[in-house]
């Protein structure tokens, strides 16, 4: 009885793991790495340009969404530790989402990390607020930028994680009303 239960159970497990699902190469055709970090590379350059219509073009020659622009392309961010807060669907949301929160960013920079293994590539950045009146005194904030490309290198989503300070000088901050995120309970 042991021993058929034993073989039973072999021959389940057996089934479940001798098929395991194709994985996508990320390592080899033409979604190299290099590749991907190349692209990564376009987002602070876009945040770099002068001008509305320089930004906006600049976001629309980074391959968001799947199969095009008007693909899906999910965009979140985690302000300081909380839940997710979904600021595109599509790469076009992206887009806009990028021309928009340029208004209010001086600097962005960026350092690449590339994970062949799953095709994501991440942006360590460090971006700066401090536009003419709005932000009176520049404040520089940190964050993780996860782009999720496709084999065929087009990003399917982004998932960013900001730590966006709440106090300066330990007075409390409003920066929170400068990017279309919502409020987060301060840190001490």
């Amino acid at each position: 009885m042991f021993t058929s239960t034993l073989v039973a159970c072999a021959a389940v497990l057996g089934s479940a793991v001798a098929a395991p699902a194709p994985v996508p190469q990320f390592s080899s055709g033409s979604c190299t790495a290099e590749r991907r970090i190349a692209i990564s590379g376009q987002v602070p350059f876009a945040y770099a340009q002068p001008g509305v219509t320089a930004v906006r073009e600049a976001f629309r020659d980074i391959p968001f969404g799947v199969p095009d622009l008007d693909g899906s392309c999910v965009t979140q961010i985690w302000p300081n530790g909380g839940g997710p807060v979904t600021v595109g669907v599509t790469g076009n949301g992206v887009v806009n989402f990028g021309v928009s929160t340029r208004q209010a960013f001086s600097s962005v920079t960026g350092e690449y990390v590339d994970f062949p293994q799953n095709g994501t590539t991440v942006i360590y950045t460090n971006v700066t607020l401090g536009v003419n009146s709005v932000v009176p005194v520049p404040v520089t904030f940190s964050g993780q930028v996860y782009l999720d490309f496709n084999t065929d290198c087009r990003i399917t989503a982004v998932r960013a994680f900001a730590q966006v300070p709440t106090y300066i000088g330990g007075r409390p901050t409003d920066l929170w009303q400068f990017l279309p995120i919502p409020p987060t309970p301060g840190i001490l």
